[in-house]
């Protein structure tokens, strides 16, 4: 989980160094692909999990780490592209700090 933190925390902080669109991370336990374009958004556009590090509590670490890190830089949380049943089933039952994502048409937008 920790070289996901330091992907998050380079995000962050170099936010405002990005151009628009995809921006990419890979590490040993997989891969965080986000995607700036609303400067009101900070968005996933793809998470990868390396197989033998799923179903260990990683992406819910990722987003409750991006949720508590925020600090009122963004003002939603978006998970744009999910490919899988398994992250999109789990996206509708996820909740913390009393909060879960809503489905638009968009992504997963969850308040910050």
């Amino acid at each position: 989980m920790e070289e996901f933190i330091k992907i998050i925390d380079t995000y962050y902080e170099k936010y405002s160094t990005y151009a628009d669109g995809k921006v990419v991370f890979e590490c040993d336990f997989g891969e965080l692909i986000f995607y700036k374009k609303d400067t009101r958004y900070i968005t996933i556009f793809s998470i990868c999990v390396v197989p033998e590090y799923r179903q260990q509590g990683i992406c819910y670490n990722i987003f409750k780490y991006i949720i508590d890190k925020n600090d009122r830089q963004f003002k939603y949380f978006m998970v744009e592209s999910v490919l899988s049943k398994i992250l999109y089933e789990y996206l509708l039952r996820f909740k913390y700090n009393d909060k879960k994502f809503r489905l638009e048409t968009s992504g997963f937008i969850y308040n910050l």
